[in-house]
Protein backbone atom coordinates (compact mmCIF):
# COMPACT_ATOMS: atom_id res chain seq x y z
CA UNK A 1 0.00 0.00 0.00
CA UNK A 2 2.93 2.07 0.74
CA UNK A 3 3.71 1.96 -2.85
CA UNK A 4 0.99 3.40 -4.59
CA UNK A 5 1.30 7.24 -5.50
CA UNK A 6 -0.66 9.95 -4.07
CA UNK A 7 -1.74 7.82 -0.60
CA UNK A 8 -0.81 8.88 2.81
CA UNK A 9 -0.49 5.59 5.29
CA UNK A 10 -1.22 5.80 9.06
CA UNK A 11 0.40 2.23 10.34
CA UNK A 12 -1.21 1.35 13.75
CA UNK A 13 -0.79 -1.17 16.51
CA UNK A 14 -3.48 -2.29 18.59
CA UNK A 15 -4.58 -5.36 20.87
CA UNK A 16 -6.91 -7.85 19.54
CA UNK A 17 -9.10 -7.10 21.94
CA UNK A 18 -8.80 -3.51 22.75
CA UNK A 19 -11.02 -2.31 25.65
CA UNK A 20 -13.10 0.94 25.00
CA UNK A 21 -10.60 3.59 25.83
CA UNK A 22 -8.48 2.01 22.92
CA UNK A 23 -11.11 2.08 20.50
CA UNK A 24 -11.94 5.76 21.20
CA UNK A 25 -8.04 6.49 20.61
CA UNK A 26 -8.16 5.05 17.04
CA UNK A 27 -10.93 6.66 16.38
CA UNK A 28 -9.34 9.75 17.24
CA UNK A 29 -6.16 9.17 15.46
CA UNK A 30 -8.55 8.41 12.14
CA UNK A 31 -9.95 11.56 12.42
CA UNK A 32 -6.79 13.55 13.50
CA UNK A 33 -5.38 12.01 10.24
CA UNK A 34 -8.21 12.79 8.36
CA UNK A 35 -8.05 8.67 6.66
CA UNK A 36 -11.00 7.64 4.60
CA UNK A 37 -10.29 4.04 4.61
CA UNK A 38 -9.60 1.84 7.47
CA UNK A 39 -8.20 -1.49 6.43
CA UNK A 40 -7.67 -4.25 9.14
CA UNK A 41 -6.44 -8.15 9.02
CA UNK A 42 -7.74 -10.74 10.77
CA UNK A 43 -10.40 -8.62 12.76
CA UNK A 44 -11.38 -10.89 15.30
CA UNK A 45 -12.94 -9.32 18.20
CA UNK A 46 -11.65 -5.30 17.56
CA UNK A 47 -15.00 -3.67 17.95
CA UNK A 48 -17.35 -6.04 19.86
CA UNK A 49 -19.10 -3.23 20.89
CA UNK A 50 -19.67 -1.44 17.66
CA UNK A 51 -17.81 1.70 19.44
CA UNK A 52 -15.59 1.53 15.97
CA UNK A 53 -18.65 0.92 13.79
CA UNK A 54 -20.61 3.50 14.43
CA UNK A 55 -17.62 6.36 14.47
CA UNK A 56 -16.96 4.84 11.00
CA UNK A 57 -20.77 5.13 9.84
CA UNK A 58 -20.74 8.81 11.40
CA UNK A 59 -17.89 9.87 9.36
CA UNK A 60 -18.80 7.38 6.42
CA UNK A 61 -15.20 6.05 6.25
CA UNK A 62 -14.80 2.62 4.67
CA UNK A 63 -13.61 -0.47 6.48
CA UNK A 64 -11.58 -2.88 4.27
CA UNK A 65 -10.96 -6.68 6.73
CA UNK A 66 -8.75 -9.01 5.28
CA UNK A 67 -9.65 -12.45 6.98
CA UNK A 68 -6.19 -14.51 5.59
CA UNK A 69 -7.37 -17.18 8.85
CA UNK A 70 -10.20 -18.65 9.54
CA UNK A 71 -12.90 -15.20 9.78
CA UNK A 72 -15.18 -17.48 12.33
CA UNK A 73 -12.84 -18.62 14.48
CA UNK A 74 -12.98 -15.68 17.26
CA UNK A 75 -16.76 -16.14 17.48
CA UNK A 76 -16.64 -19.99 17.53
CA UNK A 77 -14.16 -20.03 20.62
CA UNK A 78 -14.44 -16.74 22.24
CA UNK A 79 -17.70 -15.86 21.21
CA UNK A 80 -16.34 -12.32 20.04
CA UNK A 81 -18.05 -11.27 17.16
CA UNK A 82 -17.51 -8.87 14.85
CA UNK A 83 -20.14 -6.68 13.42
CA UNK A 84 -21.30 -6.34 9.91
CA UNK A 85 -21.95 -2.26 8.11
CA UNK A 86 -22.70 -1.13 5.11
CA UNK A 87 -19.56 0.91 5.13
CA UNK A 88 -17.54 -2.51 5.54
CA UNK A 89 -15.99 -4.61 2.86
CA UNK A 90 -14.39 -8.49 3.58
CA UNK A 91 -12.19 -10.23 1.79
CA UNK A 92 -11.56 -14.25 2.81
CA UNK A 93 -8.48 -16.28 1.82
CA UNK A 94 -10.41 -19.61 1.24
CA UNK A 95 -13.49 -19.29 -0.99
CA UNK A 96 -15.02 -22.12 1.16
CA UNK A 97 -15.82 -18.91 4.13
CA UNK A 98 -17.54 -17.09 1.52
CA UNK A 99 -21.20 -18.44 1.48
CA UNK A 100 -21.61 -18.31 5.75
CA UNK A 101 -20.01 -14.85 5.30
CA UNK A 102 -22.53 -13.35 3.11
CA UNK A 103 -25.29 -15.07 4.99
CA UNK A 104 -24.10 -13.74 7.86
CA UNK A 105 -24.48 -9.92 6.34
CA UNK A 106 -21.48 -9.38 5.05
CA UNK A 107 -19.92 -7.81 1.66
CA UNK A 108 -17.53 -10.48 1.00
CA UNK A 109 -14.86 -11.50 -1.86
CA UNK A 110 -12.30 -14.00 -2.31
CA UNK A 111 -8.90 -13.25 -2.27
CA UNK A 112 -6.16 -15.44 -2.13
CA UNK A 113 -2.87 -14.63 -0.60
CA UNK A 114 0.56 -13.67 -2.50
CA UNK A 115 4.29 -12.50 -2.06
CA UNK A 116 6.48 -9.53 -2.00
CA UNK A 117 9.09 -9.84 -4.79
CA UNK A 118 11.32 -7.05 -2.81
CA UNK A 119 11.17 -10.07 0.17
CA UNK A 120 11.43 -13.05 -2.23
CA UNK A 121 13.61 -13.63 -5.00
CA UNK A 122 15.69 -15.73 -6.73
CA UNK A 123 19.23 -15.72 -5.60
CA UNK A 124 21.88 -17.82 -7.20
CA UNK A 125 23.01 -19.97 -4.25
CA UNK A 126 24.31 -23.55 -3.59
CA UNK A 127 21.97 -26.25 -2.77
CA UNK A 128 22.01 -27.11 1.33
CA UNK A 129 18.47 -28.98 1.52
CA UNK A 130 17.41 -31.69 -0.50
CA UNK A 131 13.86 -31.35 0.42
CA UNK A 132 11.82 -29.03 3.14
CA UNK A 133 8.99 -28.47 4.53
CA UNK A 134 8.38 -24.90 5.97
CA UNK A 135 5.53 -24.48 8.88
CA UNK A 136 4.52 -24.96 12.56
CA UNK A 137 4.06 -27.49 14.39
CA UNK A 138 0.89 -26.05 15.91
CA UNK A 139 1.03 -28.30 19.08
CA UNK A 140 1.07 -25.21 21.20
CA UNK A 141 -2.09 -23.75 19.47
CA UNK A 142 -3.56 -27.25 19.98
CA UNK A 143 -2.98 -27.84 23.22
CA UNK A 144 -4.47 -24.37 24.23
CA UNK A 145 -7.30 -24.58 21.85
CA UNK A 146 -8.53 -28.20 22.98
CA UNK A 147 -8.16 -27.18 26.95
CA UNK A 148 -11.48 -28.59 28.75
CA UNK A 149 -12.03 -30.79 25.02
CA UNK A 150 -11.48 -34.11 26.53
CA UNK A 151 -15.10 -35.13 26.25
CA UNK A 152 -15.13 -34.42 23.24
CA UNK A 153 -12.08 -35.48 21.55
CA UNK A 154 -11.84 -38.98 22.82
CA UNK A 155 -15.22 -40.68 22.17
CA UNK A 156 -14.02 -39.34 18.35
CA UNK A 157 -10.73 -40.93 18.30
CA UNK A 158 -11.30 -44.21 16.25
CA UNK A 159 -13.75 -42.26 13.90
CA UNK A 160 -10.49 -39.53 13.47
CA UNK A 161 -8.12 -42.24 12.62
CA UNK A 162 -10.63 -43.37 10.01
CA UNK A 163 -11.20 -39.89 8.64
CA UNK A 164 -7.52 -39.43 8.15
CA UNK A 165 -7.16 -42.78 6.33
CA UNK A 166 -9.92 -41.41 3.90
CA UNK A 167 -8.53 -38.07 3.53
CA UNK A 168 -5.27 -39.94 2.56
CA UNK A 169 -6.28 -41.78 -0.51
CA UNK A 170 -9.33 -39.24 -1.17
CA UNK A 171 -8.40 -35.67 -0.15
CA UNK A 172 -11.04 -34.28 -1.84
CA UNK A 173 -13.90 -35.84 0.66
CA UNK A 174 -15.70 -33.38 2.87
CA UNK A 175 -14.09 -33.86 6.08
CA UNK A 176 -16.34 -31.10 7.60
CA UNK A 177 -19.48 -32.72 6.70
CA UNK A 178 -18.15 -36.38 7.76
CA UNK A 179 -16.83 -34.15 11.27
CA UNK A 180 -21.00 -32.86 11.74
CA UNK A 181 -22.61 -36.16 10.50
CA UNK A 182 -20.45 -37.72 13.21
CA UNK A 183 -21.09 -34.95 16.08
CA UNK A 184 -24.71 -35.08 15.64
CA UNK A 185 -25.12 -38.37 16.82
CA UNK A 186 -22.97 -38.26 19.79
CA UNK A 187 -23.99 -36.12 23.20
CA UNK A 188 -21.91 -32.85 22.93
CA UNK A 189 -20.15 -31.68 26.66
CA UNK A 190 -21.86 -29.54 28.17
CA UNK A 191 -21.80 -26.16 27.43
CA UNK A 192 -20.11 -26.57 23.84
CA UNK A 193 -22.22 -25.62 20.65
CA UNK A 194 -22.18 -27.91 18.15
CA UNK A 195 -20.55 -25.20 16.20
CA UNK A 196 -17.39 -25.13 18.19
CA UNK A 197 -17.69 -28.71 18.59
CA UNK A 198 -16.68 -29.16 14.76
CA UNK A 199 -13.93 -26.29 14.84
CA UNK A 200 -12.13 -28.40 17.31
CA UNK A 201 -12.61 -31.35 15.68
CA UNK A 202 -12.15 -30.11 11.96
CA UNK A 203 -8.59 -28.45 13.41
CA UNK A 204 -7.55 -31.26 15.64
CA UNK A 205 -7.63 -34.22 13.03
CA UNK A 206 -6.07 -31.26 10.71
CA UNK A 207 -3.15 -31.36 12.66
CA UNK A 208 -2.72 -35.01 12.96
CA UNK A 209 -2.92 -34.81 9.21
CA UNK A 210 -0.24 -32.75 8.97
CA UNK A 211 1.79 -34.18 11.54
CA UNK A 212 1.81 -37.70 10.47
CA UNK A 213 2.41 -36.73 6.85
CA UNK A 214 5.62 -34.63 7.68
CA UNK A 215 6.53 -37.39 9.92
CA UNK A 216 6.41 -39.98 7.42
CA UNK A 217 8.80 -38.16 4.63
CA UNK A 218 11.19 -37.17 7.62
CA UNK A 219 11.44 -41.06 7.78
CA UNK A 220 11.32 -42.25 4.38
CA UNK A 221 13.80 -39.13 2.97
CA UNK A 222 17.55 -38.20 4.57
CA UNK A 223 17.73 -35.06 2.99
CA UNK A 224 13.96 -34.19 4.17
CA UNK A 225 14.22 -30.88 6.57
CA UNK A 226 11.39 -29.55 8.69
CA UNK A 227 11.48 -25.67 9.33
CA UNK A 228 9.28 -24.36 11.74
CA UNK A 229 8.61 -24.20 15.54
CA UNK A 230 10.37 -26.10 18.42
CA UNK A 231 7.21 -28.49 18.71
CA UNK A 232 8.54 -30.41 15.77
CA UNK A 233 11.22 -31.49 17.84
CA UNK A 234 8.68 -33.91 19.91
CA UNK A 235 7.57 -35.78 16.58
CA UNK A 236 11.17 -35.81 14.62
CA UNK A 237 14.44 -36.28 15.25
CA UNK A 238 15.76 -32.93 16.59
CA UNK A 239 18.71 -32.70 14.11
CA UNK A 240 16.00 -32.17 11.37
CA UNK A 241 14.19 -29.49 12.56
CA UNK A 242 15.58 -25.82 11.54
CA UNK A 243 14.22 -22.55 12.46
CA UNK A 244 14.34 -19.30 10.35
CA UNK A 245 12.72 -15.71 10.40
CA UNK A 246 10.19 -15.19 8.07
CA UNK A 247 12.51 -12.08 7.00
CA UNK A 248 15.92 -12.93 7.77
CA UNK A 249 16.02 -16.55 6.61
CA UNK A 250 13.40 -17.66 4.76
CA UNK A 251 14.44 -16.55 1.07
CA UNK A 252 18.05 -17.74 1.71
CA UNK A 253 16.18 -21.15 2.96
CA UNK A 254 14.03 -21.21 -0.23
CA UNK A 255 16.74 -21.17 -2.60
CA UNK A 256 19.70 -23.32 -1.39
CA UNK A 257 16.54 -26.02 -1.40
CA UNK A 258 15.60 -28.24 -4.13
CA UNK A 259 12.07 -29.27 -3.61
CA UNK A 260 9.92 -27.43 -1.01
CA UNK A 261 6.67 -29.57 -0.19
CA UNK A 262 3.96 -27.35 1.19
CA UNK A 263 1.13 -29.51 3.02
CA UNK A 264 -2.33 -27.85 3.94
CA UNK A 265 -3.62 -28.24 6.74
CA UNK A 266 -6.96 -29.94 5.86
CA UNK A 267 -9.55 -26.84 6.83
CA UNK A 268 -7.58 -24.83 3.78
CA UNK A 269 -10.09 -26.77 1.66
CA UNK A 270 -10.26 -23.95 -1.24
CA UNK A 271 -7.57 -21.36 -0.47
CA UNK A 272 -3.40 -21.19 -0.48
CA UNK A 273 -0.95 -20.75 1.67
CA UNK A 274 1.89 -17.94 1.88
CA UNK A 275 4.40 -20.72 0.56
CA UNK A 276 3.23 -21.75 -2.58
CA UNK A 277 4.16 -18.07 -3.60
CA UNK A 278 6.88 -17.33 -1.73
CA UNK A 279 8.37 -20.46 -3.26
CA UNK A 280 7.64 -19.65 -6.58
CA UNK A 281 9.17 -16.05 -6.23
CA UNK A 282 12.01 -17.68 -5.01
CA UNK A 283 12.29 -20.36 -8.37
CA UNK A 284 11.74 -23.03 -5.60
CA UNK A 285 9.92 -26.52 -6.82
CA UNK A 286 6.60 -26.48 -5.38
CA UNK A 287 4.73 -29.72 -4.63
CA UNK A 288 1.61 -29.00 -2.85
CA UNK A 289 -1.70 -30.39 -1.84
CA UNK A 290 -4.09 -31.38 -4.48
CA UNK A 291 -7.34 -28.96 -4.74
CA UNK A 292 -9.54 -27.02 -6.83
CA UNK A 293 -8.37 -23.34 -6.36
CA UNK A 294 -5.03 -24.50 -7.21
CA UNK A 295 -6.46 -26.01 -10.90
CA UNK A 296 -8.01 -22.42 -11.14
CA UNK A 297 -4.97 -20.61 -10.27
CA UNK A 298 -2.57 -22.67 -11.90
CA UNK A 299 -1.50 -25.21 -15.17
CA UNK A 300 -1.07 -28.13 -13.18
CA UNK A 301 -0.98 -30.81 -15.76
CA UNK A 302 0.45 -30.98 -19.42
CA UNK A 303 3.92 -29.90 -20.80
CA UNK A 304 3.03 -26.29 -19.36
CA UNK A 305 2.48 -26.96 -15.74
CA UNK A 306 3.51 -23.79 -13.50
CA UNK A 307 3.14 -26.55 -9.94
CA UNK A 308 2.86 -29.51 -8.90
CA UNK A 309 -0.20 -31.47 -7.09
CA UNK A 310 -0.23 -34.86 -4.67
CA UNK A 311 -3.53 -36.56 -3.40
CA UNK A 312 -2.14 -38.38 -0.90
CA UNK A 313 1.01 -39.65 1.37
CA UNK A 314 2.02 -42.32 -1.53
CA UNK A 315 1.97 -39.89 -4.76
CA UNK A 316 3.59 -37.15 -2.63
CA UNK A 317 6.90 -39.65 -2.43
CA UNK A 318 6.87 -40.79 -5.68
CA UNK A 319 6.99 -36.87 -7.00
CA UNK A 320 9.63 -36.37 -5.09
CA UNK A 321 11.51 -39.12 -5.88
CA UNK A 322 10.90 -38.59 -9.93
CA UNK A 323 11.67 -34.92 -9.38
CA UNK A 324 14.72 -34.83 -7.67
CA UNK A 325 16.10 -37.37 -10.41
CA UNK A 326 14.52 -35.30 -13.18
CA UNK A 327 16.08 -31.70 -13.15
CA UNK A 328 15.85 -30.35 -16.53
CA UNK A 329 12.07 -30.73 -16.32
CA UNK A 330 11.43 -29.86 -12.69
CA UNK A 331 13.39 -26.33 -13.68
CA UNK A 332 10.95 -25.92 -16.60
CA UNK A 333 7.97 -26.09 -14.43
CA UNK A 334 9.31 -23.65 -11.77
CA UNK A 335 10.68 -21.37 -14.05
CA UNK A 336 6.85 -20.84 -15.42
CA UNK A 337 5.41 -21.17 -12.18
CA UNK A 338 8.09 -18.39 -11.00
CA UNK A 339 6.58 -16.44 -14.17
CA UNK A 340 2.72 -16.49 -13.29
CA UNK A 341 3.33 -15.25 -9.51
CA UNK A 342 5.46 -12.52 -10.91
CA UNK A 343 2.80 -11.67 -13.42
CA UNK A 344 -0.19 -11.88 -11.48
CA UNK A 345 0.11 -12.73 -7.39
CA UNK A 346 1.85 -10.17 -5.98
CA UNK A 347 0.98 -8.05 -3.13
CA UNK A 348 0.77 -5.10 -5.55
CA UNK A 349 -1.52 -6.78 -7.23
CA UNK A 350 -3.34 -8.34 -4.69
CA UNK A 351 -4.04 -4.20 -3.80
CA UNK A 352 -4.92 -3.17 -7.11
CA UNK A 353 -7.74 -6.11 -6.61
CA UNK A 354 -8.70 -4.82 -3.41
CA UNK A 355 -9.03 -1.25 -4.27
CA UNK A 356 -11.03 -2.56 -8.00
CA UNK A 357 -13.41 -4.12 -5.56
CA UNK A 358 -13.79 -0.96 -3.43
CA UNK A 359 -14.41 1.39 -6.15
CA UNK A 360 -17.43 -1.32 -7.45
CA UNK A 361 -18.28 -1.49 -4.06
CA UNK A 362 -18.49 1.84 -3.45
CA UNK A 363 -19.97 2.75 -6.71
CA UNK A 364 -23.38 0.26 -5.98
CA UNK A 365 -24.08 3.33 -2.85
Amino acid sequence: MRRLPNVQIVSVDITSHPNDAQIEYLCKLLLEHNCRILFTVNEWGVDTKGILKTFLEKYSIIHINWFVDDPFYEELILTKKFIPSELRIDFVSDKDYLPRMIESGYHAYFLPLGTDPTVFFPCDSPVENESVFVGNSYIKQMDEMLVGADDLIMPMANFLASLIQQFNKNNRIDIEGEISSCLKKMQLPSGMSFGKAVFLAKHFIGYLYRKNLVTGLVNTFTGFTVVGDAGWKLAVDPKRVKKVGYYSGLRQLYNTSTINVDINRMVIRNGFTQRIFDTLACKCFCITSAKDIVDEYFITSGDKKEIVMFHNSNELHELIRYYLKHDQERKSIVERGYEKVIAMHTYDHRVAEIFAKVSEFIGKK
